[in-house]
């Protein structure tokens, strides 16, 4: 029981296996490791590599937790330069599944197998003299039904451990990495020491020619990797890693300083891809902070975001891209005024103003009566715009600002609606095709999405190796890049948090739908002459539901006559 206890903090999925059998590997010197898994790893996940392999004795050992522990002294601590150092891995995983291994040292005469269930050492015997390590794990959590339960799909888990499993291959590119699912070869790196063929390698050719080399020495930290231009730039952080004297870690840690020095380049709501490896003196961060040993402490942080934060701006600057560039205005967190983003104004939060409250929000005071329950749009003239975002129009009883994107979002979101209901496929073909890599897990996203994608209007097919062709986009999407659209629909789809197994397609295709809509909308900041502004007002007035965009937000605010009356002291 103590052990299924310990394993909970250790083994929380297959990544998890991937995760702790491929850094045994790496600390045994490996140049070559193989991973394989079925069922996205709940069935099966083997790891294979040609390490320096294990004496009958010491494979043995590697089942009682801690007793392959690499600390020895209080004072190891403060110098580990290990992957593992608690000897808590293999018992871990051991303790809720059915765990085989086969090892053998270089030049010995024969290897040694052993086999585990449940924590429970059932034989071990002699076997092939092959040198290397070799690890079969299955049934992960056999006898912990809840917890079996509660993984995700097998495609979800295969995504999950393709991207733990990426992470390990950029903090060694040393190593050549391969994966595979069901049988499949999904990816693999060459090993060459280069970390762009890596990137290469797992985020295709056009991904790597957008990043550049950052490198320098800033007092006792050491900053290499690369650094990608703001043409591959993400709207998540999947492509994002940070490696720690080795150890891929969280990249929240050095987020702040690598705000800093994109600011200015990139279009709000974009984040900037990169791979950084930090060497840092081992008694001056602290490894040992979490079991799974993603996250770790600097003794000095602000030593490190300076060294991060100059080394990324440099390398930067040696491009020329701040060359003629206003960085915009900082914002207050919490303003009211909306991100500007590739395809539009993007989601944000607004709060009570003029008397209308948050969607949701229960009206109180006497300012309530001027929240518009009924608007007619079609009545309204427009005056102008306010800041670039809202329409200022004049009614039969007040002033109104409407957000001219959450509007026109609105218009194209109910288009959208009523061509699907018809069964209509309305796509514009692209004079030139344009390809797309996908990275470690945006091939699961896009299988599983593929056909939400064709029913919207997108024509996309494969293209060899992780590459595909994109040939045709929705027709409300005329005119924008067909690549980078699909590339925003699979990181939208692959940050769902989905209960276990596929979400229903009706709630896919209503998030593609709206994408799609926002992606289209006349963006923030975009001028609109008097006869556009009139036009959407007109549009929104057909709409069922024009007061709030598809994403709930508010079109439209009032400020009613007597609220006027009443600020100017004439009530």
């Amino acid at each position: 029981m103590a052990g299924r206890i310990a394993a909970g903090e250790v083994v929380e999925r297959p990544a998890s296996v991937v995760k702790e059998l491929v850094e045994n590997s790496l600390d045994a010197g490996a140049s070559r490791i193989e991973v394989e898994l079925v069922d996205g790893g709940r069935s099966l996940v083997k790891v294979s590599d040609d390490g320096e392999g294990m004496d009958a004795e010491d494979a043995r050992l590697a089942f009682e937790r801690h007793a392959t522990s690499k600390l020895s002294r209080p004072e190891d601590l403060d110098r580990i330069t290990s992957y593992g150092f608690r000897g808590e891995a293999l018992p871990s995983i051991a303790a809720v599944s059915r765990v085989k291994l086969v090892t053998c040292p270089a030049g010995a005469a024969e290897g040694t197998e052993v086999l585990c269930e449940g924590g429970e050492v059932s034989a071990v015997r002699p076997g092939p003299a092959r040198p290397g390590t070799v690890v079969w794990v299955r049934d992960l959590f056999f006898n912990t039904p809840a917890r079996r339960e509660a993984m995700g799909s097998a495609a979800a888990e295969t995504a999950r451990a393709a991207e733990v499993l990426a992470a390990l291959a950029l903090a060694a590119p040393g190593v050549a990495v391969s994966l595979r699912s069901e049988g499949n070869l999904l990816w693999s790196t060459p090993g060459t020491g280069n970390l762009l063929d890596a990137v290469a390698a797992l985020f295709g050719a056009a991904f790597a020619r957008g990043m550049v080399p950052v490198e320098s020495l800033k007092g006792p930290v050491r900053v290499r990797g690369l650094a990608g231009l703001p043409a591959v730039s993400r709207r998540d952080g999947r492509r994002q890693h940070l490696v720690v004297n080795g150890r891929p870690v969280t990249p929240r840690l050095i987020r702040t300083a690598v705000e800093r020095a994109y600011r200015g380049l990139l279009e709000a709501g974009r984040t900037p891809a990169f791979v950084m490896a930090l060497e840092v003196p081992p008694d001056r961060v602290d490894v040992n902070v979490h079991p799974a040993k993603t996250f770790v402490r600097f003794r000095d942080r602000r030593e490190v975001e300076g060294a991060v934060y100059h080394s990324l701006r440099d390398a930067l600057e040696r491009r020329d891209l701040f060359a003629g560039r206003l960085a915009p205005a900082a914002r207050e967190p919490g303003g009211q005024e909306g991100d500007i983003r590739g395809g539009g104004v993007e989601a944000r939060e607004t709060g009570p103003l003029w008397g209308l409250p948050v969607p949701g929000e229960v009206p109180v005071g006497p300012e309530a009566s001027s929240r518009p329950d009924a608007v007619d749009f079609g009545a309204l003239e427009p005056l102008g715009q306010v800041g670039g975002l809202f329409i200022a129009a004049r009614g039969p009883d007040g002033l109104y600002l409407v957000d001219q994107h959450a509007a026109h979002e609105r218009v194209l979101y109910e288009r959208l609606l009523a061509a699907g209901q018809r069964g209509e496929r309305a796509a514009q073909v692209l004079v030139a095709p344009e390809t797309l890599d996908l990275g470690p897990g945006e091939e699961e996203a896009l299988s599983s999405s593929l056909e939400v994608l064709r029913e919207t209007g997108f024509d996309i097919a494969p293209f060899g190796g992780r590459t595909v062709m994109v040939r045709a986009v929705p027709a409300a999407l005329a005119g924008m890049s067909g690549a980078r659209l699909v590339a925003d629909f699979l990181d939208r789809f692959g940050r769902e948090k989905a209960p276990p197994g596929k979400p229903p397609e009706s709630d896919r295709m209503q998030a593609a739908r709206i994408l799609a809509s926002c992606r289209a909308a006349v963006k923030g900041g975009e001028a609109l002459t008097l006869e556009a502004m009139g036009a959407l007002l007109r549009d929104l007035a057909g709409c069922a539901e024009p007061r709030t965009c598809p994403h709930g937000r508010p079109t439209v605010l009032k400020l009613g006559l007597d609220e006027i009356r009443r600020r100017f002291g004439r009530s």
